[in-house]
């Protein structure tokens, strides 16, 4: 480490495989058969990559320049190819060809589409596509950059059809020239991590977000966000604002240099502590720059598309005061990869810290017990101790495995340009506010169902209801239990507290799996309770004592055992035993004197049991037994196998 050379943690770029939200739906070149070799193709000069790698070598370390921008002027009534098809839908397209790109992306200076049209892009064998893109990317600035499509060529494809308002407004003015390669960018950066010991882009001492230094906070997880703009990467947050009525802002870094046209990349973390696959398709593309402030490093952005509902974003609380917090934490994307968690224990400290492009600036000093940050940390989000934002990643010490980082404070940036006016629209003059979670608004994490006790019941249970008994995290904010994807009344389930939720089945049990679902309102988690044939002659009363019978309403008895088994079912007034020799021995019947067979039944083999309803006019006070014996279908002997007793108290 280089303890007096300072570095901006620069913007590392990787590419997405796509910018904006995709809808479903697939090229008329595919539908109708296009052909692609006939595309007019727009030539655009390469520049002189040797002129900019050289260039590259002395710029500040601002975020990493990875393509040149190349004017150009294409638009529908110029360029391309229109082609009408039998119904009436018309076509629009155009090759763009720069020989040597790694990559080809395309920014329109004038966008709008109608609704109903569609766009596509994709390759010469339509192997690589991207699409549909429709009007819901639409921007209040009308403009949008689409994502680097790989290749020194791209086709675009418009799509009209019959009906659909003739008012789209296409024009590309700058295609930008893809020199570095940004699709292997990520991959070199994984084998320098290799080098130092590490397993993934970032390097060796970065922790993934869904360790377990990361289950305390599933929320904020769903605030950080990716950012790609002007060719350069970094991270940022979702915030709240005291009106709570979740405007998408975004708190980052000033030097990031988010501009109009910037991509935020939702979720993208890795399924588990020690790698698995990161989504790369929950995008929103287009924001609105609110308020920005250099010496203090902080951006708030305002993303102009509604963020879709799968995306669950969380809208992180904030703190905009200068007192030390005693427990900092910072998720962010490091080299540009899935998302990373960094933990002081000690807290973070204020000092002022002088970087190169940016200058002096009033900062949060964290040093890790775990994680670190590197390049595309940039404007990712410092948490105190409640989750909630109060500084934005400016940069930090050179060298691998950095265990220093700095951060602008949010307080700062708060003092020295407008910000109240969007975080706190309704001027309480707040010094802090809780997050706001659209999706549940519980305070700790998604709903994690661990384990259920007991792990499987029988289809007849003589202790019925039966209650199962759900451990895990994160129950407090449940808003339903469902079983079958049925919600449970309130008055069948009870959320014990934060680990734990009692579900109560009442009978009849089927045979099988019951999937047991916690709901916090569009996140969930689910497990399976299995049920099964009762392995012994078993008989359930279920309107029964402690509960009541009555005179007037029969009695419901369930009978289980094996498939096919033969129940025969007895009641008496008497629990003095009866022993028929070589028959059975029952609890009941005072010597088969008291002993009334109520019938012979078949233990169904789909349903797990047999049932029947018993009429009881009796007085009340009246005490019933009722006591089965089983004949087995496949070794059917004697004597037979009696059930449990079953007792009931006729009160009325």
């Amino acid at each position: 480490m280089r303890s007096q050379s300072w570095i901006l943690v620069s913007a590392l770029l990787a590419a997405p495989a796509a910018a904006q939200i995709e809808s479903e739906g697939s090229p008329m070149a595919v539908l109708q058969d296009l052909r692609t070799d006939g595309v007019p193709i727009e030539f655009v000069q390469p520049p002189d990559v040797g002129a900019y790698l050289a260039d590259d070598e002395v710029r500040p370390p601002l975020p990493l320049r990875y393509g040149a921008l190349m004017p150009v002027s294409i638009n529908p009534a110029d360029n391309g190819v229109w082609d009408e098809l039998a119904d009436g839908t018309m076509v629009w397209r155009f090759k763009v060809y720069s020989p040597g790109a790694k990559s080809i992306g395309l920014e329109f200076d004038d966008f709008w589409l109608p609704d109903g049209a569609e766009i596509y892009l994709y390759d010469d064998t339509l192997e690589t596509v991207f699409g549909a893109f429709t009007s819901i990317n639409n921007q209040p600035h009308e403009q949008i950059a689409f994502a680097p499509f790989p290749g020194d060529s791209v086709i675009f494809e418009y799509v009209q059809p019959t009906g659909v308002e003739d008012g789209a407004r296409l024009s590309l003015g700058t295609v930008i020239y893809d020199y570095r390669n940004v699709f292997n960018l990520e991959a070199e950066l994984d084998a320098q991590a290799a080098q130092a010991g590490g397993s993934g882009a970032g390097g060796s001492c970065t922790v993934n977000v869904n360790c377990s230094e990361g289950d305390a906070w599933e929320q904020q997880k769903r605030a950080t966000v990716r950012t790609l703009s002007n060719g350069g990467l970094c991270s940022g947050a979702l915030v709240n604002n005291t009106a709570g009525d979740g405007t998408p802002y975004v708190y980052t870094a000033w030097h990031c240099n988010q501009g109009s046209n910037t991509v935020f990349r939702f979720n993208y973390q890795t399924a588990n502590c020690n790698g698995g696959s990161a989504p790369t398709n929950q995008n929103v593309s287009g924001a609105t720059n609110l308020v920005n402030h250099q010496s203090s490093d902080g951006r708030l952005l305002r993303i102009n598309n509604s963020i879709p509902n799968n995306y669950l974003p969380f809208y992180a609380g904030w703190r905009n005061t200068s007192t030390n917090p005693t427990f900092a934490m910072s998720m962010n994307h490091p080299a540009g990869g899935p998302k990373k968690i960094c933990v002081d224990n000690n807290g973070a400290t204020k000092t002022t810290a002088n970087f190169q492009g940016i200058g002096n600036v009033s900062v949060w000093r964290c040093f890790w017990n775990v994680g670190e940050s590197q390049g595309g940390s940039s404007g990712g989000p410092l948490f105190d101790n409640n989750g909630r934002a109060i500084g934005a990643l400016s940069g930090g010490p050179g060298g691998t495995c950095v265990a220093t980082t700095y951060f602008g404070r949010l307080n700062v940036f708060w003092s020295n340009a407008n910000v109240a006016q969007y975080l706190d629209p309704l001027g309480t003059g707040a010094t802090a506010i809780a997050g706001l979670d659209p999706f549940g608004g519980g305070p700790g994490s998604f709903p994690t169902v661990d384990s259920i006790s007991p792990t499987s019941i029988q289809t007849v249970s003589p202790n019925s209801p039966v209650v199962a008994t759900l451990t895990g995290t994160g129950f407090d904010g449940a808003t339903a239990v469902e079983v079958d994807g049925t919600p449970l009344p309130a008055s069948d389930y009870a959320i014990v507290n934060d680990t734990t939720i009692t579900v109560t089945l009442y009978p009849p049990y089927k045979v099988g799996t019951y999937v047991i679902n916690v709901v916090e309102g569009l996140l969930d988690d689910s497990i399976n309770l299995g049920s099964s044939f009762a392995l012994v002659p078993t008989i359930d009363l279920v309107n029964s004592s402690p509960a009541f019978l009555t005179s007037t309403s029969p009695a419901e008895i369930y009978m289980g055992g094996f498939p096919l088994e033969t129940v025969y079912l007895t009641g008496s007034l008497s629990n003095v035993p009866s022993a028929f020799p070589g028959v059975v021995n029952l609890g009941i019947g005072n010597n088969g004197l008291q002993l009334v067979i109520i019938g012979i039944f078949t233990v169904d083999p789909l349903l797990g049991y047999a049932k029947t309803e018993v009429n009881l006019p009796l007085p009340a006070g009246t005490t019933v037994y009722f006591q089965a014996a089983n004949l087995s279908a496949i070794f059917p002997t004697f004597p037979l196998t009696a059930s449990n007793i079953e007792t009931g108290v006729v009160l009325f």
